[in-house]
């Protein structure tokens, strides 16, 4: 193997525990809806790592989780979790994340962040879209249950990682 591939080798296996320890943080909130930083590891890898590697790191995530290591939120994993009704927004990472990593270069600022924000768009909807599979939920139900509550949050949580990622040399 190359000495470069080597090199993202090992970062994206950086940021597949990146993804992880970010997914175990959660902050309860007053309101009942907690605040979990998923999403912010995976917006990070993409914006850090070629498109290819990202989606590397956040497939492997997903795979780990998938046979049952506790990486998701709230320290679980397994196919329930997948499969379950939060579990489209995991699949969703994969999007972000490449979404994520071909906006990064994006010279005009409100174009790539009118792109970070699709992409975090793409993982709610992937995420409504099961949420609603799941529960038998119509779609505005689900959207307004499962996606409204953190949309906000998870936008800004994109544009924290790109100015997170500028600090980032490797």
């Amino acid at each position: 193997m190359k000495k470069a591939n080597l090199k993202k080798l090992a970062l994206s296996s950086l940021f597949v525990a990146v993804i992880a320890a970010f997914a175990w943080l959660s902050i309860p909130t007053p309101f009942g809806i907690n605040l979990a930083f998923s999403l912010f590891g995976v917006c990070l890898a993409g914006i850090v790592l070629d498109v290819k590697w990202a989606v590397f790191a956040t497939a492997v995530y997903i795979s780990l989780g998938a046979i049952g290591l506790p990486v998701f939120s709230h320290f679980t994993g397994g196919p329930s979790v997948l499969f379950g009704a939060s579990g489209g927004f995991i699949w969703g990472f994969l999007i972000t994340a490449s979404l994520c990593a071909i906006s990064k270069n994006i010279k005009r600022k409100p174009i790539k962040y009118l792109a970070f924000t699709a992409a975090v768009l793409l993982c709610h909807i992937c995420g409504v879209i099961q949420f609603s599979f799941v529960t038998g939920n119509n779609l505005i139900l689900s959207f307004l249950t499962a996606s409204l509550p953190f949309l906000l949050k998870d936008i800004i949580f994109v544009f924290i990682a790109d100015l997170v990622a500028k600090k980032i040399k490797f």
